[in-house]
């Protein structure tokens, strides 16, 4: 029995072929647009998180001075507060337990978050 070429070939064809590299590349491209906004919501939680600690240190240092003093990233950084600032984190804050505020950002992401005296960011 002689069979016919195409009867005995398998694999896929070229319109197969062209549909699931499309499929492909559409939940690639889903992909990366999702990944892209949790990365930047991540950036802005580490920025977020270290002006609440350097607003929380500072509470501390309030406590153990008087809290007329004024507080300073400088000050905090001490070994009798321990805070650390994240390396790709732009911070700055300073004040009075009444008069405190801070600002923050992450150097990957656009937006810039403040701190007031009663710890409420914005």
């Amino acid at each position: 029995m002689i069979h016919s070429r195409a009867e005995n070939q398998n694999g896929f064809t070229l319109i197969e072929l062209l549909i699931v590299t499309a499929i492909i590349g559409l939940l690639a491209t889903l992909t990366i647009s999702y990944y892209t906004q949790y990365k930047e919501r991540a950036y802005d939680v580490e920025a977020k998180s270290n002006l609440k600690s350097l607003w929380l240190t500072c509470n501390l240092y309030w406590h153990d001075n008087k809290s007329t003093s004024t507080c300073t990233i400088a000050a905090v950084s001490t070994t009798s507060y321990g805070f650390e600032t994240a390396s790709d984190v732009t911070l700055s804050g300073q004040g009075t337990e009444t008069t405190f505020s801070g600002t923050a950002s992450h150097i990957e992401s656009p937006t810039t978050f403040a701190i007031n005296a009663a710890g409420n960011l914005s």
